[in-house]
């Protein structure tokens, strides 16, 4: 009776770590599903779960679709392609939880069948028949050969259908108005869904698999050809740049995602690294570019300061130096009551003129 009332399929629409979702509720119906299309899928989906402590679910109607990261050991060769799943066919009845019913899709209306119309009979059908075919190939002739334009058969139609007021003319259409002017077949909104989709089976299948390094490159023509001109500038490469970030750090936050020098400003390539995985240069020019300004100058004026003070000792000490040698060198005698003289007084400067201004400049800054 519970596989009567589900649909055909059920789509599993998001993530949540709340209670509700995985821990024992007799609102929740049990049962095993089993994998038959052989691409082994089922136990990296599981391990995902289990890593993060998430419950995966869908909703169809008013019942909703559990898979909780609390599962029980399968036994057998095919163990790995199966997994338990909770069901209920009423969500509103499930204790603290938040979900809505899904709202139900509208079908949508079938097209009224095309009416066929009635061939004219007597003289004056055959007369207007006869100018209709005449004024076809006024249009057929007027037309350029070099580039081909395309034509609305029911605008040429309706127009080649006017008669002039003789009654024995022929009218002439150009071919500008019945080109077909071109329409967008998407809108911005969902560009930007089919490339998150894309992008959230790319992570989870690089998550299961021992590569460790993911490179994802986007073309922004690619993705902006089928807009109008309203809407291309809603997806601009920044936008899709963060979708690729947001989705490398919803599967794993210690994922590191690097944009790749290029070229092109409409063409770049995104390497998503796992953990440990990313080279020193770039976790270097990572950190570079999350340090900002103002700490930046912080350190640059630590820097300079303690090279100033460091100077200060410097010239303090050499001072002192100086004023002790030439103490000594005013006939002071020593300890045994002998002269002692100052020696190495006219030595000779041997600075440069750089060194000179340089400690010149200290001096007066000090």
């Amino acid at each position: 009776k519970v596989w009567e009332q589900l649909p055909s399929d059920v789509i599993l629409e998001g993530y949540t770590r709340d209670g509700w979702a995985w821990k024992p509720a007799k609102e929740f119906q049990s049962m095993t599903v089993q994998s038959t299309d052989g691409r082994k899928k089922i136990s990296g989906f599981v391990s995902y779960l289990q890593q993060r402590k998430k419950a995966c679910y869908g909703r169809f109607g008013k019942g909703i679709w559990v898979v909780s990261y609390v599962q029980p050991k399968q036994k057998g060769d095919d163990a790995n392609d199966r997994m338990e799943c909770r069901l209920s066919l009423d969500l509103t009845s499930i204790p603290n939880c938040n979900m809505k019913p899904k709202a139900a899709e509208a079908p949508k209306p079938k097209p009224p069948p095309p009416q066929r119309k009635k061939a004219g009979t007597g003289l004056l059908g055959k007369l207007v028949g006869a100018q209709k075919r005449t004024n076809q190939h006024v249009i057929n002739a007027s037309a350029p050969t070099a580039r081909p334009v395309a034509r609305d058969t029911s605008s040429s139609s309706q127009a080649s259908s006017v008669i002039n007021g003789c009654g024995s003319g022929s009218a002439a259409i150009s071919p500008a108005s019945v080109a077909a002017s071109p329409v967008a077949t998407k809108t911005a909104a969902q560009v930007m869904n089919e490339f998150r989709q894309k992008l959230e089976q790319q992570m989870l299948d690089f998550d299961i698999a021992p590569d460790e390094v993911l490179k994802v490159p986007i073309s922004l023509p690619e993705y902006t050809s089928a807009l109008s001109d309203d809407e291309k500038p809603k997806v601009t490469m920044e936008i899709l740049k963060y979708l690729v970030y947001e989705a490398a750090e919803e599967v794993n936050e210690e994922w590191i995602s690097h944009k790749e020098p290029s070229e092109f400003m409409d063409e770049i390539v995104i390497a998503v690294y796992k953990e440990d995985a990313a080279p020193p240069e770039v976790l270097e020019e990572i950190n570079k570019g999350e340090m900002p300004d103002e700490v930046r100058g912080q350190q640059r004026h630590l820097q300079e300061e303690r090279m100033r003070q460091m100077n200060q000792a410097e010239q303090k000490k050499s001072h002192a130096l100086e004023n002790q040698a030439h103490h000594f060198g005013e006939g002071d005698e020593g300890d045994d009551g002998e002269d002692v003289s100052a020696l190495g007084q006219n030595k000779r400067d041997r600075r440069t003129v750089e060194d000179y201004e340089r400690e010149k400049k200290k001096g007066r800054t000090s």
